[in-house]
């Protein structure tokens, strides 16, 4: 059985007004998620799956339940040592990449090195290089993230979210690419990282190890494919 990256128990959560539109509610969740797995949460607008992105994100506190990162229980743990530990375990990638755009590829994709991990400069640029080439856009390392069409952005970022090396990719995205969806599935088999995703179903069901279907704040199905 493959360790556990991510779990979460009986969760529930209400938000009244959630991303500037209506109510948000996440009612009893418990799921656990695993290193080398590529799971897809899905569900219609308004099913939860947001907020309990958020959630699992340590961004959101859940009014009842606790998430554990790795050995961590994130309930038991000071504000500051939990925005530390979202920080190291955690890469994010939403919908708009939110890329610097008079700054080189290699600059956003650098960000993380230096805010997170404090990196000297050699070791910044080796690592920078390396997932740029994982990512297949090294020929880009010059290029300013402003002149690439919305699909490099895209990819770009998710190459900034993997630049630290986090245990956990957190994607919330309805639609994406098919190059970049291939990307997710690659770091979790090949990099042994947990990637979550959610968005659509009809794009994630054909590249996802598991399909996690919710609707009005619950699971309605869990199963792997």
């Amino acid at each position: 059985m493959k360790p556990l990256a991510l779990a979460c128990r009986q969760i529930t959560c209400h938000r009244p007004a959630w991303n500037g539109a209506g109510p948000a509610s996440v009612h009893d969740v418990t799921a656990s998620f695993t290193f080398g797995e590529f799971c897809a949460i899905t569900g219609p607008d308004g099913s939860g799956k947001g907020l309990l992105m958020n959630v699992l994100g340590l961004m959101e506190q859940p009014d009842h339940g606790a998430v554990a990162v790795g050995e961590y229980d994130a309930s038991t743990l000071a504000l500051e040592e939990m925005r530390q530990l979202r920080n190291e375990a955690f890469g994010f990638l939403f919908n708009h990449p939110c890329l610097l755009p008079s700054f080189s590829v290699a600059e956003n994709v650098a960000m993380p090195l230096f805010r997170i991990c404090g990196g000297e400069a050699k070791g910044v640029r080796a690592r920078t290089l390396e997932v740029l080439e994982f990512c297949g856009i090294e020929h880009l390392e010059s290029a300013l993230a402003g002149r690439l069409d919305f699909s490099q952005r895209r990819t770009v970022a998710l190459a900034r979210a993997l630049a630290h090396d986090p245990d956990i990719l957190l994607i919330l995205s309805p639609s994406a690419s098919e190059d970049l969806l291939q990307l997710a599935r690659r770091a979790a088999v090949e990099l042994n990282r947990c990637v979550v995703w959610a968005g659509g179903e009809e794009q994630l069901q054909h590249h996802a190890h598991r399909l996690i279907q919710m609707d009005r704040g619950r699971i309605l199905s869990d199963y792997r494919q």
